[in-house]
């Protein structure tokens, strides 16, 4: 087997492992949003930590190093193609925005709800609303639609930047109708008896 194989395969497991993670998080804090109970809430915290750390940071960096050394093997520039431009582009935005903002926000919401579930045992709307903030709706919706880009970049290769642009804005409306509904549904499950 020779290198580039090598390096396209960690790639493709980098992959696996960061949209595995990201699809894992958003499953858990799928299960926060309509969850009635403070155990579950708590318990959702911690699964999006764990998978967050286990999955998505490893994936992220197979994916970085793979990348850098299969673009190196390949003779490709980091400005050559719209399509390389957004891979890498969008994918250090990710990974600064993901251990920023994200890491942040989901490590605000652990602590949270570990600290309301000591003082009342009880999940009230209070406790739910400051651990869901609108920022973390945001970043934590943009994860899957910006991950698909990415994989879109690598599998498709748009060639001119019109259809690059065409699937980012996709992504963002994809992102804002998540951050619109999720949580109304969530709510509506929520309410029902």
């Amino acid at each position: 087997m020779d290198i580039y194989s090598l390096l396209k395969f960690a790639h493709i497991i980098g992959f696996i492992l960061l949209g595995g993670g990201l699809l894992a998080v958003f499953i858990s804090e799928f299960e926060a949003y309509h969850t009635r109970e403070m155990k579950a809430f708590v318990e959702a915290a911690r699964y999006t930590a764990r998978f967050y750390d286990s999955l998505v940071i490893p994936g992220a960096i197979i994916v970085a190093i793979s990348g850098y050394f299969l673009l190196d093997k390949l003779g490709l520039g980091f400005f050559d193609a719209p399509w390389i431009i957004g891979m890498w582009g969008l994918f250090l935005f990710e990974f600064v925005e993901g251990n920023t903002i994200t890491r942040l926000q989901f490590r605000k919401t652990l602590g949270l709800s570990l600290k309301a579930q000591v003082e009342s045992k009880a999940l009230t709307e209070a406790v739910r609303h400051e651990a869901r903030t609108l920022l973390n709706q945001i970043v934590h919706f943009l994860d899957l639609p910006m991950f698909a880009v990415i994989v879109y970049c690598g599998t498709v290769r748009p060639d001119t930047w019109d259809e690059f642009f065409t699937v980012f804005t996709l992504a963002l409306v994809v992102t804002a109708l998540l951050v619109i509904f999720v949580p109304r549904l969530a709510r509506s499950r929520f309410q029902k008896p």
